[in-house]
């Protein structure tokens, strides 16, 4: 600005807080007239602390070393008066706000928006790992917000790039417009231990594509059947953010491993040891077979929880092993037990129903089904695995797991999940007795191909003496 001393800048920027407290330097320049130098004048800073109570606290250091310091609720704004530290530079009015986004409970990360400017680096992307747990994750790019405009109209021709581990897919171009839709939906494989995904948008042009934003999202702790619909703010711009849904689903683990599949039903807790002050725990169970890493969703304020989830693993031999945790989102995770899972000497198809104590702690158990599953042998499976009868047994099992889901959901009080997971139970319904029907139908054609058979073979068969004859009838009456 070139308005003398007193200087308007009114510029708005996304900056992230990776950790629980963080620190924003300012640093002043000043440029001489019909000069492309600019000249170091002084700097000053604010730092911030997300607190146990979820307020944020931000303060500086003031004239003759006083202490400026101001609190808002997350979300809310707070304004401050900076002195510069050399003397004479003058004061730097901001405005601050922090607002809560990232949905990694191992990763927390915040927003803060401030008019003021500065830079800050982009969050660390973990080196591409080649292990991919067998679960898809499918994201929809919904629609941006507040895009940098890049053309004198105000208007901007964007489109999004995702990059995970070496895959990289983009969205369509929405043409024209600063709040863009795309509604446009992206698969990838999961890749285990906290792989980030990256994301860039970019303003298409007709000579080269200018970079209007980045982010990175922690895609660790994703739970199937629970989709994560997110705003997501766009770093290294003045505004910009975009609207993402992501979900996780699983493939069969039949189909990846021959040799069968581990499933573990996470069921319940109960006499958890109380790692908040308030006396009680917000628990979750990290499951970890060899490399491979699943976890249950959060349960809230209690000591006995109920998760009824279950989890498969390819049976690799691998060591399964149960850690329970306590969920916090500003300071780091508490263990609060764990346990090693006994599966090896189990009978195939056999499920073994068990408490198992945690260790590491004074209390607490586990309640767990585990099951080493074995395929059919190909001599027992002349049943085709498309077949209405294979469809319907793999129906009725879906309907079972997302009946104990509910369960679960009910208890959470969620009523757009329980409405979308009843939806779906419905439609299950339909398909299982569209595939009776259809079994019924098949068993009526083969009742009667049988009769037919059978008939063909008296038909064709020599006529036997008369007493041969008469034995043969009361053979066949009989029948």
């Amino acid at each position: 600005m070139r308005s003398g001393s007193s200087p308007r800048w009114d510029s708005i920027f996304n900056m992230l807080l990776h950790d629980d407290t963080g620190t924003l330097r300012f640093n002043l320049y000043q440029c001489t007239q019909n000069s492309v130098n600019y000249q170091y004048v002084s700097s000053c800073e604010v730092k911030m602390k997300y607190g146990a109570d979820d307020s944020i606290m931000f303060w500086a250091i003031g004239n003759e070393s006083t202490i400026l310091a101001k609190h808002a609720e997350c979300g809310g704004e707070v304004e401050m008066v900076v002195p510069f530290e050399a003397a004479g530079s003058g004061e730097l009015k901001v405005r601050l706000v922090l607002k809560e986004w990232q949905f990694g409970d191992d990763s927390p990360s915040h927003s803060s928006n401030f008019h003021a400017s500065s830079s800050r680096q982009s969050l660390y992307s973990p080196s591409n790992l080649p292990y991919k747990t067998g679960r898809k994750i499918k994201i929809t790019i919904v629609e941006g917000k507040d895009l940098v405009a890049r053309d004198k109209s105000g208007k901007s021709a964007a489109y999004v790039k995702l990059q995970y581990g070496k895959e990289s897919q983009r969205t369509k171009t929405a043409q024209n417009n600063s709040n863009p839709i795309w509604d446009q939906t992206v698969e990838f494989d999961e890749i285990a231990d906290g792989e980030y995904l990256k994301i860039k948008c970019f303003s298409e042009d007709t000579f080269s594509d200018e970079n209007i934003g980045t982010a990175n999202v922690n895609l660790e702790g994703l739970v199937e059947g629970l989709m994560r619909d997110v705003w997501i703010p766009l770093e290294k711009v003045n505004s910009g953010e975009l609207r993402m849904q992501i979900e996780v689903s699983a493939q069969n683990p039949a189909s990846s491993s021959g040799s069968g599949w581990i499933e573990i039903a996470v069921i319940e807790g109960r006499d958890l040891v109380a790692a908040d002050m308030r006396g009680t725990s917000d628990p979750y169970v990290r499951v970890q077979y060899g490399t491979k890493k699943k976890r249950t969703k959060v349960l809230y304020k209690t000591l006995n929880p109920k998760w009824n989830q279950t989890f498969d693993f390819p049976d690799d031999g691998s060591p399964l092993e149960l850690h329970v945790k306590d969920h916090n989102a500003l300071l780091p995770t508490s263990n609060i037990g764990d346990c090693v899972v006994e599966y090896q000497r189990l009978q195939p198809n056999e499920m073994a129903d068990k408490w198992i104590p945690l260790e590491g702690v004074k209390k607490g158990e586990i309640h767990v089904q585990i099951t080493r599953k074995l395929p059919l042998l190909d001599k027992k499976s002349s049943v085709d695995s498309d077949s209405p009868f294979t469809k319907a047994h793999h129906i009725s099992k879906q309907m079972k797991r997302m009946i104990l889901d509910l369960e679960s959901v009910i208890d959470e009080g969620n009523s757009e999940t329980l409405t979308s997971q009843l939806s779906e139970l419905e439609s299950l319904q339909d398909m299982q007795e569209e595939y009776m029907s259809q079994l019924e139908t098949e068993q009526v054609l083969l009742l009667n191909k049988i009769k037919e058979l059978g008939q063909e073979f008296f038909n064709s068969s020599p006529s036997p003496p008369q007493s041969q004859s008469s034995s043969m009838s009361k053979k066949y009456s009989a029948l």
